[in-house]
């Protein structure tokens, strides 16, 4: 059960991710290329959000050659930093809808989760097609952030929402540095912290009237 430690923040278009690649403040740290990645990903839940409603998010990359299912309970922290987020992860491979969560439960899934999701219809309710460019921040005292720029396109009810994020996550050293560096970040680019999860824009978007 990998926990996880990030802190998003929305950009106002692709083109402003060139103005941080190449500002000191971020081109100091970096030592390796970037990757780039494009994943396709489907986001399940009972027909009446009971995962959500939990703080489970559960979603399956289909451009995998083996198709993986990721479970999330994260929890955003508005009042230590806007757009922290704390978060457990698990994630599994499977065969079918039906079995997503049997192989999440060999995993280690939790309880909680799987009261809710053992036996239950579980539907796509949205999907999200979305590139990426990331690499490693080598930051003092040993620090390493995974920075990723993310270019989104949220599908849900024949609607459609784009989004581009900056997403800071610390793989080693100090959550403090991680939120330090990020308030240079923000106030540097006057950037506004990420405070909706996927599955509430989603929830936004299908609400909204034609």
């Amino acid at each position: 059960m990998p926990s996880a430690t990030r802190i998003q923040y929305g950009l106002p278009s692709e083109a402003y991710m060139d103005r941080l690649l190449t500002d000191d403040l971020i081109l100091r740290y970096v030592k390796d290329n970037y990757e780039y990645s494009k994943h396709l990903t489907e986001f399940y839940d009972t027909p009446d959000w009971r995962l959500t409603r939990a703080t489970f998010s559960m979603d399956v990359d289909r451009d995998l050659s083996i198709p993986i299912v990721h479970l999330a309970q994260a929890r955003i922290s508005p009042d230590d930093l806007p757009g922290l987020m704390h978060g457990d992860t698990w994630t599994a491979p499977f065969e079918s809808v039906d079995t997503m969560v049997d192989a999440l439960a060999h995993r280690g899934a939790p309880l909680e989760f799987l009261s809710i999701a053992r036996g239950a219809e579980l539907v796509c309710h949205f999907k999200i097609a979305h590139s990426s460019q990331s690499t490693t921040l080598y930051l003092p005292d040993r620090t390493r952030i995974c920075m990723s720029f993310d270019a989104s396109v949220l599908m849900a009810g024949g609607k459609e929402e784009r989004s581009f994020e900056l997403c800071m996550d610390l793989l080693f050293g100090e959550e403090q540095q991680l939120i330090n560096y990020c308030q240079q970040i923000r106030d540097r680019f006057d950037l506004p912290p990420v405070l909706l999860s996927r599955e509430m824009k989603a929830q936004r978007l299908l609400a909204e009237k034609n």
